[in-house]
């Protein structure tokens, strides 16, 4: 699947979205927000269907050329932590706890410094072998 059929999925289902919260808000405003989480939870399946996809070349890659792995797996631990903590940030701040949303972000950033000093010691440590061979 290519990235403009996702992308066209996305916005259907976005303004679909927007027309059954329209619709539901007016009988009782609170489904918005499910309404709301339920569409920030499909899209996230949808994309990390294609993610997928990718992550498996790229892992097929690793194994060809014998990198291993697990270099890549730290990489993708901090990718996904950023867009989780993105996420429910926003999902805060929709439910008006931009308070709460920002100590995640903070919380966020600090993992992922934590999981960088992972992936500096590993690099650090391809550098001394190369210059110690």
């Amino acid at each position: 699947m290519n990235d403009n059929m996702i992308l066209t999925k996305i916005i259907f289902v976005a303004v679909i979205t927007i027309i059954l919260s329209i619709i539901i808000s007016k009988v009782n405003p609170e489904f918005k927000i499910y309404i709301s989480v339920i569409f920030g939870v499909l899209v996230l399946f949808l994309l990390f269907g294609q993610a997928k996809n990718n992550i498996s070349e790229f892992v097929d890659l690793f194994n060809k050329y014998d990198i291993k792995i697990e270099n890549f797996s730290i990489i993708l631990k901090i990718v996904g932590i950023a867009y989780i903590c993105d996420f429910i940030a926003l999902l805060c701040k929709d439910l008006n706890y931009e308070a709460i949303g920002k100590k995640i972000e903070a919380a966020g950033k600090i993992i992922i410094l934590i999981y960088s000093f992972e992936i500096i010691k590993i690099f650090l440590d391809q550098i001394m072998f190369l210059v110690n061979r």
